[in-house]
């Protein structure tokens, strides 16, 4: 669910800053909790051995197996931080001197030179926030790079627990709503996108539609993605998705309609 102020994914930017700063007297001292699950390496202004904590410990226990084997991928085992901030106010503070493009968002994955980073203050339904910005870390962990939309709509598409990625994604309800208004979802305009300020809260439902067609649809779109993901992977020229699809997959637009129209 795309929150009123955007999530951010910072690729390739602040990344000398948040290396530099890494090591600060903050990261060293005033975390109240620090815990290593997997990749992850969490470090939280509040405690996380209550329910809610166990809980959250859970949902990164599951995250990268879920990404790995819902896309085919192996992740690499490069480390992720992870930084749980008590607050909106100590999150904008923290990232005003190291991220201060991104102060201002409800959450922020930043593309280190050492590792990448996610930032996320607590807040009702901050879960969300950790799943999506994770997803990020954990795509740009296993391919040289991901485009936008796709980055995206795969973030959209992990950020609720693993029951409602099928059928319970508040998105859906909006494709619904948009199918009465002559729907029509461009893969080749998103795929035109290329900075966040460009995509707009209907580019990320469309972004997450495309991919719930791919993951969920006929199993030749399937494979479309499945082998472009593959070229990414390894480096081979990957091309535009929306001209695989066209070339693979008869009438794609016709069976992604269908798709949507046939859940409920």
């Amino acid at each position: 669910m795309q929150p009123p102020v955007p999530s951010l994914s910072l690729c390739g930017m602040a990344i000398a800053i948040c290396g530099a700063l890494a090591e600060t007297p903050y990261a060293r001292g005033e975390w109240v909790d620090q815990r290593t699950v997997d990749v992850f390496e969490i470090r939280a202004e509040f405690p996380l051995d209550d329910e809610a904590g166990q809980s959250l410990l859970g949902e990164f226990r599951r995250l990268r197996s879920d990404v790995e084997s819902t896309l085919g991928i192996e992740a690499t085992d490069d480390p992720i931080e992870v930084n749980l901030f008590a607050n909106r106010r100590n999150y904008q503070k923290y990232l005003s001197v190291r991220v201060p493009e991104g102060a201002s968002r409800v959450a922020l994955f930043v593309k280190g030179s050492d590792r990448g980073r996610v930032y996320v203050y607590r807040h009702q339904g901050y879960e969300v926030d950790v799943r999506h910005e994770c997803t990020h870390a954990l795509l740009h962990n296993s391919f040289p790079y991901v485009p936008l939309w796709l980055d995206e709509g795969f973030a959209e598409y992990f950020e609720v627990p693993a029951p409602q990625r099928a059928t319970g994604h508040s998105h859906l309800g909006s494709v619904h709503r948009a199918m009465f208004l002559r729907w029509d979802p461009s893969l080749s305009k998103l795929e035109s996108r290329h900075d966040l300020n460009e995509m707009s809260g209907s580019d990320y439902r469309d972004s997450w539609a495309w991919v719930h067609y791919l993951l969920h649809g006929p199993i030749e779109s399937r494979q479309v993605l499945s082998n472009y993901l593959y070229d990414i992977r390894i480096g081979n020229p990957a091309g535009m998705l929306s001209e695989r699809l066209a070339q693979e997959v008869p009438g794609v637009r016709s069976q992604m309609t269908r798709h949507f129209q046939n859940l409920k």
